[in-house]
């Protein structure tokens, strides 16, 4: 036989394997290295924003507003330096400690270079009595590493994307091996004749949509691992909130998500491999960095914002603790004898490890709330303050595999301590709309979701938040805080500021017999 005949098989293998891999992972060459679960877009790297701060620069929107000229020195320009700070603290920890589960986490190196970053910029910007305050925590859950691969007949390939739900069960031994299955959403209908008992999972989840309780009906079910793509254009990692499933639990983005389903579509019966491994740490500790600036009475005004959050962690909330730093420059630059009310500004240890234990600091300041807020005038807290506007799937675009950018940021939630508090609500409209902030039509009714929600109950507060679609994954990034959002924002709070030390303090306590609920 000869060389060239013997060939001929080998060639023929070649083919059929390449045949699947371009099937498995469209639009991309053989020269390309493959990664067929994560489509590559070489503009797109799945870490990094669709727009550099650069392009963005100019593109954001700056409305002419009645307040434009008004408190200069907060500069948002400037305040997004503060952001990619603290993102650098987050990549140091994942480029010398875990590149995997990563961020400014409570109670790891992170959070505490967080923290002294925090006691020196108070300290350079000259505020008295500046402190850490420690706390110890109950054991923390840290993922050490995890893989996730899917088998058919067309080789083995990575989920890139997959990441596990806080607090998730992890594997033991060699892991997991199991025969992939599709629920859909997840409803009692997508499990109606389906044996998942011992398989591994795939559910998928849309922004939006009423919750199923998917996850846990899986797990009642008899899963043993269970995933869920969430389905917003792209192959984002997204570190979800916590679940008690019992078995590993993790996210997926969309593409890999489609992937799998197609995979099961086609008939190929994919297994999927897991292994992650938890620990559980003891005898960490976390902590609250204070800093004051006196004024002429020993009434009070608190800012807050919390210091921890996810991957880079931009908006959620390195924008919130810029945002405390620009009110901190600004009233530190007033005499003493120009604040009416002494000034305490709080970085948090903040709420991410949910679950028993967790928001130390905050709980701590609810159980302190005599004693801290008998004579405070405001609390603001600063979370979430400038998010930029995107769309999904815009009509007739044609763009659905990505999500859309807008030159604007989004509309707010917001509190301003209740309908018990009129005159509080009436500075706060009309704050926002001196400084161009969309809100929605209503207040809530109580403090959203973060870290107002703890002590709302003991003290005139005010919040504006925001949670949308980069929200807790690795694409947060400072491109999604737009500086407009950051600066008109953190401005309207120092309008806010200055029309509440006109008012007695009397006129914002709840009355006699009010409440706490509101």
């Amino acid at each position: 036989m000869s060389s060239q005949t013997r060939l001929v098989p080998v060639v023929i293998a070649i083919g059929i394997v390449l045949g699947a891999l371009a099937w498995l992972s469209p639009g991309v060459s053989s020269g390309q290295e493959l990664d067929p679960l994560r489509p590559l877009r070489a503009l797109r790297p799945l870490s990094e924003a669709p727009y550099t701060l650069e392009e963005l620069d100019d593109l954001f929107l700056e409305w002419p507003t009645p307040g434009t000229d008004d408190y200069p020195t907060i500069d948002g320009r400037a305040m997004q330096l503060d952001i990619i700070e603290q993102q650098e603290i987050s990549r140091r920890y994942r480029d010398t400690v875990n590149s995997q589960y990563w961020g400014r986490i409570i109670g790891a190196s992170s959070d505490w270079d967080s923290a002294g970053w925090l006691e020196d910029r108070f300290d350079d910007i000259g505020l008295s009595d500046v402190r850490v305050q420690p706390f110890d925590l109950t054991p923390q859950w840290f993922p050490q590493s995890w893989t996730v691969t899917v088998t058919t007949r067309g080789g083995e390939f990575r989920l890139a994307t997959a990441h596990p739900f806080y607090r998730s069960e992890g594997t033991t031994g060699d892991g997991l091996d199991l025969e992939l299955v599709y629920v859909g959403l997840g409803t009692e209908a997508d499990f109606s004749d389906r044996d998942v008992a011992g398989k591994a999972v795939l559910v998928s989840a849309l922004l939006g949509l009423p919750d199923e309780e998917a996850l846990e009906r899986a797990a009642e079910k008899g899963a043993a691992a269970i995933f869920n793509a969430r389905m917003l254009p792209g192959n984002l990692r997204y570190q979800a909130y916590p679940v008690a499933t019992g078995v590993p639990t993790l996210s997926l983005g969309n593409d890999d998500g489609v992937a799998l389903r197609e995979l099961i579509e086609r008939g190929l019966t994919p297994r999927v491999r897991v292994r992650l491994d938890v620990e559980i740490v003891r005898d960490l500790r976390t902590a609250m960095v204070w800093g004051t600036l006196p004024g002429r009475s020993d009434e009070t005004i608190y800012v807050m914002a919390h210091r921890d959050g996810f991957f880079d962690a931009a908006g959620d909330n390195a924008s919130g603790v810029a945002a405390m730093i620009a009110l901190a420059q600004h009233y530190a630059a007033v005499a003493e004898a120009g604040r009416p009310r002494t000034m305490i500004f709080i970085g948090l240890d903040g709420h991410h490890n949910s679950g028993p234990g967790f928001g130390v600091g905050r709980m701590w300041l609810a159980a302190n709330h005599e004693t801290l807020f008998d004579k405070t005038a405001l609390l603001i807290n600063a979370e979430h303050p400038s998010t930029v506007q995107t769309i999904i799937r815009p009509r007739y675009l044609n763009r659905d595999d990505e999500v859309i950018w807008s030159n604007a940021y989004t509309a707010f939630h917001w509190y301003a301590g209740g309908d018990t508090r009129p005159e509080l609500n009436r500075i706060a409209l009309d704050a926002f709309r001196e400084f161009g902030i969309s809100t929605y039509l209503e207040p809530n009714p109580r403090a959203p979701a973060g870290d107002l929600s703890r002590v709302f109950q003991f003290v005139p507060g005010l919040t504006t938040t925001d949670f949308f679609h980069y929200f807790h994954s690795d694409l947060e990034t400072v491109e999604t805080v737009p500086w407009t959002g950051l600066q008109n924002t953190t401005r309207a709070y120092a309008r806010i500021i200055d029309e509440v030390n006109t008012l007695d303090l009397s006129v914002l306590k709840r009355p006699p017999g009010t409440g706490l609920d509101r």
